[in-house]
């Protein structure tokens, strides 16, 4: 395997946007970095849980891969869909929309059904990881470098949004136009 490639596809694919990224961005724009947290540490914790189902039954479920897949593409294109029409219209009351806060839980649900997520995993261990080296050792130490990476890149979008978060406020239309954009973006590249 190479090193290279596997590093590249990794960091590249977790610095990109996707769902995942651009809500955490949301959310540490909205409030903060710390007080965003409990969202951030759903997002992660179902990351990791992702990634350690998806090492555990990718071997199994490699055969069936190419059958479910559309149908994960097109659930995944559908909720991000959504969740780009929830950022892109204008809430009721600009209070009501900042004072709520998305919950751990809902970190988490978002992270499980990622189907960016889905796909990034299949991929790393379906290219990467399985053609070199069944080994558990082997698996986990590349499934760890993988997951650590992701976690930093979501980190990064997350301390991005808080940092900038005086700039978006005053830019709120279009920062929520942007992010809308980028979200059906998204949703169109699980078709390419």
């Amino acid at each position: 395997m190479s090193i290279i490639a596997f590093l590249s596809y990794v960091i590249i694919t977790s610095i990109t946007p996707g769902p995942s990224n651009i809500l955490l961005m949301n959310e540490a724009r909205r409030f903060g970095f710390l007080g965003s947290w409990r969202f951030t540490g759903g997002i992660l914790a179902g990351f990791t849980a992702l990634g350690i189902m998806s090492g555990v039954f990718t071997a199994s479920l490699y055969n069936w891969i190419p059958i479910v897949e559309p149908y994960f593409k097109i659930a995944g294109a559908a909720y991000l869909l959504y969740l780009a029409w929830q950022i892109g219209m204008p809430k009721g009351s600009k209070k009501e929309s900042r004072d709520v806060q998305s919950s751990f839980l809902s970190g988490f649900i978002l992270q499980i059904i990622n189907v960016k997520s889905i796909l990034f995993y299949l991929t790393v261990l379906s290219a990467f990881i399985l053609p070199f080296n069944e080994s558990l050792k082997f698996v986990v130490i590349y499934l760890a470098i993988t997951i650590f990476l992701g976690w930093m890149a979501l980190l990064m979008w997350s301390g991005f949004g808080s940092l900038f978060k005086d700039f978006f406020a005053k830019h709120d239309k279009p920062f929520r136009l942007i992010m809308c954009l980028l979200l059906i973006y998204s949703a169109g590249t699980i078709f390419m």
